[in-house]
């Protein structure tokens, strides 16, 4: 069945879910075309195309991107630096009228933007819109802090990011560090560049040329050749790639200024909780909003022996409660996952793992769903103390619950992963609270609620990109 909005009964129930279902189908309504690479404000094309499809759908497409020649991001560099002398010397108070008129238009096109996110990311709306509110934020902030913020911009920015956070963390860092004097090349996230282009189009009209570029990159290469140019002053990687570490080190030896922002496991402690059915809620939230592909959401679960077995009851209770299916619905928990790509390492991985799985782990169907990249989120418990599930994030609805003697191993266990941006902890206990807060190995730590509460999805900050 070929996925339309204007098929469905569109809930009634708020003058935000009518502003949002209008926007989808106007999105899913609007013209595909042809979307090049933007270098200096002139449109580049290679005839090298690639279609970007839905998640949702197969069906939907949003166009054909462009991939770059090689040599173009050498001459973004050049392009994007000759642009920073120029803008580098224009006044911060008018750099900030600026992006405080973009951002009227951003505003007023709040939904729309949303409905893009919803489409290209498979974010259920209530996500997207959060996605869209983290970027206003992110400019109105940047704008007011800008005016008397001290430093200097450092230069030309290589802005990539992966499908983690589709629009907040590419545009908000993008902003950021143009806001800060800096011109910028962007990388969209290759599953989901959308987004970034809509925006693209409200801020380059306000913009000299050069400030802000895009290049469409779905092989890696035009990031690698960014870095290695003289131009670049700096670097922000934001989501989960493999690719991100080998940039993380060729910056570090060419001494560029390097901002990461990466999903990793996002270990929850639960420990003696007020309300076990709270603490399994908490958890269920934590690990599969946006399907477990939040720069915070949660891969790991610890929980001594004495609580699992209650623990597991309620934890297995949420789960059920869990709604899969077309992330535009209201209601929807969980929307596919990003790529049919990712759907079939999901699909192997649980496979392999299959002894200890508890729940889920499976590819969910229906009229709707056959056509995208859905599937139950995978629970598992039990699974061997050195398993990967237990130690290295997948960026998929996957949850390893694994069983600890005490508190103290609970908290040593919490670091013991690629733990990422944040930890979090469950319990009643103050004294456990601050004894958590004072030995785990984390930047952020969420406490009593799920990890989307404390922010760590894209901190950009406009002092970061000043020297």
């Amino acid at each position: 069945m070929k996925y339309d909005q204007t098929t469905k009964d569109a809930p009634k129930e708020s003058d935000r879910d009518k502003k949002f279902d209008g926007a989808l189908n106007s999105v899913l309504h609007t013209d595909k075309k042809d979307y090049p690479c933007y270098v200096g404000g002139l449109m580049v094309a290679s005839g090298n195309e690639h279609t970007v499809s839905s998640p949702v759908d197969e069906s939907i497409r949003f166009g054909r991107f462009q991939e770059p020649e090689d040599g173009l991001s050498d001459r973004a560099a050049d392009v994007a630096s000759d642009a920073f002398r120029i803008w580098s010397k224009i006044d911060k108070e008018k750099r900030s009228e600026i992006f405080v008129t973009a951002l009227e238009t951003i505003k007023r096109q709040k939904y729309k933007l949303a409905a893009a996110v919803t489409l290209s990311s498979g974010m259920t709306r209530d996500d997207s819109i959060y996605e869209v509110e983290r970027l206003i934020e992110i400019i109105e902030e940047g704008s007011e802090k800008i005016k008397t913020a001290k430093g200097k911009p450092a230069g030309t920015w290589a802005v990539i990011s992966e499908y983690n956070s589709p629009l907040a963390a590419p545009m908000g860092y993008a902003v950021s560090a143009m806001l800060a004097g800096s011109s910028v090349i962007v990388i969209p996230p290759k599953e989901c560049p959308f987004p970034v282009y809509a925006v693209y189009e409200i801020l380059a009209p306000l913009l000299p040329d050069g400030v802000l570029n895009i290049i469409f990159d779905r092989k890696g290469k035009a990031a690698n050749a960014l870095i290695e140019n003289e131009n670049i002053k700096g670097v922000v990687a934001v989501g989960r790639s493999d690719r991100f570490e080998d940039l993380m080190f060729a910056a570090i030896n060419d001494q560029l200024l390097f901002i990461g922002e990466f999903k990793g496991m996002n270990p929850l402690v639960i420990y003696k909780p007020a309300s076990m059915q709270a603490a399994a809620n908490i958890a269920v939230t934590s690990a599969f909003r946006y399907g477990g592909q939040r720069i915070d959401s949660c891969s790991k679960v610890i929980v001594t022996v004495n609580e699992q077995k209650q623990f597991i009851e309620h934890l297995l209770a949420e789960a059920n409660k869990m709604t899969v299916g077309d992330p535009a619905e209201k209601g929807t928990f969980v929307g596919p996952i990003i790529s049919k790509e990712n759907m079939e390492n999901f699909l192997k991985i649980v496979k392999n793992s299959r002894d200890n799985l508890i729940f889920g782990g499976k590819r969910v169907t229906g009229e709707i769903t056959d056509a995208g990249y859905y599937v139950l989120p995978a629970i598992f418990a039990g699974l061997p103390e050195d398993h990967e599930f237990n130690g290295i994030d997948h960026s998929l609805p996957v949850l390893s619950v694994q069983i600890v003697n005490d508190l103290s191993e609970a908290i040593e266990m919490a670091g013991d992963c690629e733990f990422g941006m944040s930890s979090g902890i469950v319990s009643k206990d103050e004294k456990v609270i601050e004894k958590f807060l004072g030995e785990v190995n984390s930047d952020v730590v969420y406490v009593n609620g799920p990890s989307e509460t404390v922010g760590t999805a894209v901190r950009a900050d406009v002092s970061e990109f000043l020297k």
